[in-house]
Parts: C-alpha cells; sequence; structure tokens
C-alpha cells in the first residue's frame, strides 16, 4: 500500500496545474516563516521604540506600529511561527489520538466500540470553543495547554471519520485473508487498515489546521491562550482593538493575516480532498 501511495502521489505532482503550484508555493511559504520568520523580519518584534509610537502605514512601516513603536509588519511575521506551531501540533496531537481511537473502535467493534464512541459523543456535546476554554482554564494560559486543548476538540471528530472508513474496511476481503493467516490484531491495525486511510487522515489534518488556527486566535483573542510578549495574531487583534479609532491599522493588519492563512490551509486542504476522491487518488483497496 506505501509503493500506490507513492505512486499515487507522483501523479498527482506530474499532473500539477496553477492552482497546485499555488497551494504548494503557499505551503513553502509558511515553512519558511515558521523556520526563519524572525530572521527575515525587518525589525525586532519585541523592541520598543517610543519615537515611532502608533505611526501610520509608510514605507518605513508597511502596516504602521503600536502603541509602544513596535513594528506590526515584522510582529506579523514573526508570529508565524506560534501561531502555526500551536495550530499544527494541535491538528496533529488531535488527529493521532482520533486515528488510533476510530482504528480501535472500528475495528474491534462490540462493547469497546459503543463504549468509546459515547465517550467522543460526550466531547462533541460542547461546542468547540467553549470546551478549548474549559481547559485551557483548568490548566492555565500556555502554548502547551493550548494545543492539548485543541486537541480534545478535534479527536472526536477524527475519531468518528476514521472508525467509518474502518468500518467499511474490517469487511473486506483483504482483511479476512489477513486473519486467516492468523495475523494478530496489532498487525492488521497498523498494516492493513492504517496505509487504506492514510490519505485521508492527511487531507483531515490539513483541514483541522485550519480550525486550529482559529481556535489557537479566538482563545488569545479572549485572553486565555498564548501570552505576550510573544506575537501571536489574536494576541495582537486584541491588543489592538482598543485602539481601532485612532490606529485601525492595530487589530486590521493581524485579522488579516489570520484570514489569508485560514483560507490558504483550507484550500490546500480542498485540495487534497479532491485529490483523494478523484478515481485513483488514493481511495482505499
Amino acid at each position: 500500500m506505501s509503493q500506490s501511495l507513492v505512486l499515487v502521489t507522483s501523479r498527482r505532482w506530474r499532473r500539477l496545474d496553477a492552482a497546485g503550484i499555488a497551494c504548494l508555493g503557499f505551503v513553502l511559504l509558511m515553512v519558511l516563516l515558521i523556520l526563519f520568520g524572525p530572521q527575515i523580519a525587518p525589525r525586532s518584534a519585541l523592541a520598543f521604540d517610543p519615537l515611532h509610537s502608533l505611526e501610520g502605514p509608510s514605507p518605513a512601516f508597511p502596516f504602521g506600529t503600536d502603541e509602544f513603536g513596535r513594528d506590526i509588519f515584522s510582529r506579523i511575521i514573526a508570529g508565524t511561527r506560534p501561531t502555526l506551531l500551536v495550530a499544527l501540533a494541535a491538528a496533529a496531537l488531535g488527529v493521532l489520538l482520533g486515528t488510533s481511537t476510530g482504528l480501535v473502535a472500528g475495528y474491534v467493534g462490540g462493547a469497546v466500540d459503543e463504549a468509546v464512541m459515547r465517550v467522543m459523543d460526550t466531547l462533541m456535546s460542547f461546542p468547540g470553543l467553549i470546551l478549548a476554554m474549559l481547559v485551557v482554564v483548568m490548566l492555565g494560559p500556555d502554548a502547551m495547554n493550548v494545543v492539548i486543548a485543541i486537541a480534545l476538540v478535534f479527536w472526536p471528530r477524527s475519531a468518528r471519520l476514521v472508525r467509518s472508513v474502518v468500518l467499511d474496511l474490517a469487511t473486506r476481503e483483504f482483511i479476512d485473508a489477513a486473519r486467516s493467516r492468523g495475523e494478530t490484531r496489532l498487525f492488521i491495525l497498523a498494516r492493513e487498515l492504517l496505509p487504506n486511510v492514510l490519505m485521508i487522515i492527511v487531507v483531515d489534518f490539513s483541514l483541522r489546521v485550519t480550525a486550529a488556527i482559529l481556535l489557537s486566535a479566538s482563545l488569545a483573542y479572549l485572553g486565555i491562550g498564548v501570552t505576550p510578549p510573544t506575537p501571536a495574531w489574536g494576541l495582537m487583534v486584541r491588543d489592538g482593538q482598543q485602539f481601532i479609532e485612532l490606529a485601525w491599522w492595530l487589530p486590521v493588519f493581524p485579522s488579516l493575516a489570520i484570514a489569508v492563512v485560514s483560507i490558504g490551509t483550507l484550500l490546500v486542504g480542498e485540495r487534497l480532498r479532491r485529490s483523494v476522491a478523484t478515481p485513483g487518488g488514493g481511495r482505499p483497496r
């Protein structure tokens, strides 16, 4: 199955169109900003410069400055790292938990499936933002706690997605053949079922990243997410809203950054989803 995944991926690479190239360019740009954002930024994201306090957009400060004279453009570039790292880590943890849970529940079935799904239903009964807020308030406003909170929001949703696919795959002939060979449940889960849901997991992860960006920004805006002086975008929007009549650029540009990156990751996820849905695009065997 791993060889077929490589063949599918190589076929997609050869058939990249303008939209695919744009998505690839966006991903590479985000990776570049995560790795080298603070170095790329033209100014320090944390250094105070009172002489340039609340200056509007200009050639020297493209996005203006805040009340401490810090360059908003540099802070947005530097803020890519904390914002996206939290989103990526939360999406990865949530999808990992959901995949593990969905594989076991869907394949084992019976009382195990029933018990696991009731726990997932309980978690899903809470609105995502409310559940994340409860977890962060209990654990404390820390980046790692934000990751855990958002992962708990994604866990049941990813679990249900994987379980629904596994329920169908568990009835296929190749699973029966594995059982007849005397393979263990762990072998079947890891070597037979997991490769067949891998592309679905990748698509799910890409879409979760978008939701994680919005959730982490919302938590930071509410003052219970990433704490100052970290230049997280949601935190910049919250701090800038009090100056909106005097300095509109303070909340506007971080909001635009959140919107652009969220839409970009959503388009990448949609591109992957269409790739999987297309015949020969990695559907389960």
